[in-house]
Order: structure tokens, then C-alpha cells, then sequence
């Protein structure tokens, strides 16, 4: 933001250090020139929906649901399965030397840093077991419209409510599985079964779980972190030797290669509700506002067509400066859904495929805008593109040759969280809120 700040004041400089109609020139032509400031050159703007995220791979699942009155009902369900226990000889099977007591056994998950929605609310966790083996497709990969068959009731069910960052053992969840489950292992170590030997073996005993929210929760949409440490399931069991007792554990970690999110979305009670891949919605249609939002693949479409009505208002007309704020609406977002931090411009191609804006010859850097956030008087919260070079190149062109920009969260939060933004368009009922493309160009006019 720095940059773009020191960069319009400097604009601002050199077009206040010279008269509003000055020449140039000596023995040569002379060359009149006048500055104009233009607000007026029209941005339309149109919501998109994008194919399906990859979200295997991540370090983190998803799992809740949440109704937002802008982007519908979010629901997320994780998927994963567990590598087979390492376990001791010497403790079970024919070579043992102590008798083995079950204790408990449990499936422990690790929240991470993102939540959407309001986590103060109690939510419900269903566990499911899964009815099929995970398997990638042919680029090893599952997406948010994947999912895999499991039973038709849950195995565990459980109500819980966030923890609070500073309270007691604020960052761990751990849901209590039936017994039945860890007897059946223990019983699978003690006779040394060969369900156990490979993680391939031991899926086709279990092969994984699901978790859901319940149908009715609308609370939030929580990550857990995926990593080699979590989630694991934990057995815990007593050994009672000749002489001594101890408490002991088993881990089976998570295979985090299969793990991915499966994210549904219904829009059908929002002004979204006939958004789809091949259609999109003008912001016209959506009572002038546009969204977007990461893993549910909503970004917006901004085009400028009537940027060569410029050109009439002179000889020659060059584009000096060309300043893009956009404006979250004011409402759509709190302490449970937060802004996105940057957001990403790119070029859109004929096809609509996004493409990188080229700064300038030697770099292929994406333009970003960080977000000034006014916590105060939350009236003056925007994030501002400069698009200067984007401008001058498309100044002229027509037809085919026109592009046209795409604004999306950037890589880091579009692909791994579902934070979301409502941006009002340039007739947006709340003035404060509309879209602003501020250009200064000189016009040269011919004595």
C-alpha cells in the first residue's frame, strides 16, 4: 500500500506542478496539452463461479456449517484414513510377557488458526465410517466436490463448542470411539494379524472416516491441522507385568496423501441462487454487489467499456495514473468472518482462464491489494490497485483485442480458507461502499 500511496501522491505532484493547458516545443511543433481528472469511466462487474479447488494436499481439513444470508449454507465434511498401529511384541501375541488391559481409545484432532462462522455456538460432530477406501483420481488429487461413501449413521456423535484462544486446553479436541473398535485391535495385535502388516492391509479392515456436522447445526465451519501428528486415533491400554502396572499408548497416524474436504454450498435462498460455471451474474442482478470467496470458487469479473470515450477528448490523450479501490459492503463481514488480507488482479483470456498482469516486460508479478482496514469508523476500509499500465495498454482497443481483469483472493486464502468478501458496485445504494477508478491523463491537442 505503500507504494501505491507514494505513487498517486507523486502523480498528483506532477500533474498539480503544471498548468491545466500548457505547450511544449520549440523549433519543433508546438503541442498544447491540458490535465484531466476522470471519475466517470464505467466498471462492470460480475460474479463468477469457478471450477472445483484441489484440497488434497492442504494442512488443514474442514469440517461444520454455516449460513451466511450472502453466500448460503456452507457445509464441509473431511475425509481420511489411518496408517495400521505399531505395536510391541514383547506386549501382545505369543511372545508376550505382560497381560495387556484395554483402556480407551480416541480420535484426537488439532485445531488450527481459521475458522468461518460464529464458534461460540454449540456445534455437532458426526463420525462416520467410511464404506470404500480412499482413492485419487489420475493426478492424484480430490477436490471439494469430491466425497467417498460411508455408513448411513454416524459411529460417534458429539456436541462441543470451541474453545476460546486463552482458555484451558484451548487447541485440542478429542472425541471418545466405542470400545468395541479398540478391543478389535487389540485383539488384531494380539494375534498378530496380518490386517496390521500394511497400511494397504489395514484399510481394507477400516477403511477411514468422515466428518460432518449436524444437519441442522449452523454454527461454523472449523479447520483442524493435517499433518504426521494430527488427527490421530489414540488407544490407550494398561500393561500388568510380574511386578510392575504401566499405562501405555498407541497412535495411528493419519495418511495425510489421501486426507482432502469435500465443501457444498447452496445458494438457493440468496441473491446467488442461479450462479453457476457457465453463468454468471452481473452485478445488475444481484442488487449491485459482487462476491467472493475462496474454496467455493467465487471471484469477480471487473471490464471497462467505455474506456476509449477518453480518446474524444482530445488529439492524443495518455494515461498518467489510474488508481482502483474497491470497498467491502458494510454489514458482510465481523470477528467471525474477516476480510481477506490481499486480494489478487489478474488478466482473464478470451477464454476466461486467468492469466498473471505483466507489470512490465521483465516480470510476470500478479498485482495485489492489501486491505486498509478503518476498525474505527469501519467507513473507510478498501483495497487499492494500481492498474495504470493495464489501462494505457487497453486504451484503444476494440473488439476481440479488449480484455477484461479478474479480482480473487490471493493463492494463499482463495485455495486453503473460505474467507469471503462482498465488494458494491459503482451504483451501490451505500456511497461508501461503491467501486472507484480514478485516472489522470494528459490530453495533448495540436495549436
Amino acid at each position: 500500500m505503500k507504494f501505491v500511496f507514494c505513487f498517486l501522491l507523486s502523480t498528483i505532484f506532477f500533474v498539480s506542478c503544471i498548468n491545466d493547458n500548457f505547450s511544449v516545443g520549440d523549433n519543433l511543433a508546438r503541442v498544447s496539452g491540458r490535465n484531466i481528472l476522470i471519475e466517470d469511466c464505467t466498471v462492470e462487474l460480475e460474479t463468477h463461479h469457478s471450477d472445483s479447488s484441489v484440497t488434497t494436499g492442504l494442512s488443514r481439513i474442514f469440517e461444520g456449517k454455516y449460513n451466511s444470508s450472502d453466500f448460503g449454507i456452507i457445509t464441509a465434511h473431511s475425509y481420511f484414513d489411518f496408517n495400521p498401529p505399531s505395536y510391541s511384541r514383547s506386549e501382545f501375541g505369543s511372545d508376550a510377557n505382560v497381560i495387556v488391559k484395554f483402556d480407551s481409545i480416541s480420535l484426537i484432532l488439532r485445531y488450527d488458526n481459521f475458522s468461518y462462522g460464529d464458534t461460540t455456538r454449540i456445534q455437532t460432530m458426526n463420525i462416520y465410517k467410511l464404506n470404500q477406501i480412499i482413492e485419487l483420481d489420475e493426478k492424484n488429487q480430490l477436490y471439494t466436490t469430491s466425497s467417498v461413501p460411508a455408513g448411513a449413521d454416524p459411529w460417534v456423535t458429539y456436541q462441543f463448542n470451541r474453545p476460546t484462544e486463552y482458555s484451558e486446553n484451548d487447541s485440542i479436541l478429542e472425541l471418545r470411539l466405542p470400545d468395541e473398535f479398540g478391543l478389535e485391535l487389540v485383539n488384531l495385535m494380539q494375534t498378530q494379524s496380518d490386517l496390521l502388516e500394511t497400511y494397504d492391509n489395514f484399510r481394507t479392515y477400516f477403511k477411514g472416516i468422515k466428518l460432518s456436522p449436524g444437519t441442522s447445526d449452523n454454527a461454523a465451519v472449523n479447520s483442524f491441522l493435517l499433518d504426521e501428528e494430527y488427527p490421530v486415533i489414540r488407544l490407550h491400554y494398561t500393561t500388568i507385568g510380574a511386578v510392575t502396572t504401566e499405562e501405555n499408548k498407541i497412535d495411528m497416524t493419519v495418511n495425510t496423501s489421501t486426507a482432502f474436504s469435500q465443501i457444498e454450498a447452496d445458494r438457493s435462498n440468496t441473491l446467488l441462487h442461479s450462479l453457476g460455471y457457465n453463468n454468471p451474474l452481473p452485478s445488475a442482478e444481484t442488487d449491485n454487489k459482487v462476491y467472493l470467496q475462496g474454496l467455493t470458487g467465487l471471484y469477480t469479473k471487473l471490464s471497462f467499456p467505455d474506456l476509449n470515450e477518453i480518446l474524444k477528448r482530445g488529439k492524443h490523450v495518455i494515461i498518467s495514473s489510474a488508481i482502483l479501490y474497491v470497498y467491502p459492503v458494510s454489514g458482510t463481514y465481523n470477528d467471525f468472518t474477516p476480510l481477506p488480507v490481499n486480494l489478487s488482479l489478474n488478466y482473464l483470456d478470451e477464454n476466461g482462464k486467468s492469466m498473471d498482469i505483466y507489470v512490465d516486460p521483465s516480470t510476470t508479478a500478479v498485482q495485489s491489494g492489501t486491505l486498509v482496514e478503518d476498525k474505527i469508523y469501519s467507513k473507510n476500509t478498501y483495497y487499492a490497485f494500481d492498474i495504470t499500465t493495464y489501462l494505457q495498454y487497453e486504451l484503444g482497443m476494440i473488439g476481440m483485442y479488449k480484455s477484461s481483469l479478474q479480482l480473487s483472493l490471493d493463492d494463499t486464502e482463495k485455495d486453503n480458507t473460505l474467507k469471503s468478501l462482498v465488494l458494491g458496485d459503482s451504483s451501490f445504494s451505500n456511497e461508501e461502499n461503491r467501486i472507484k477508478l480514478i485516472i489522470y491523463a494528459i490530453v495533448y491537442d495540436n495549436d
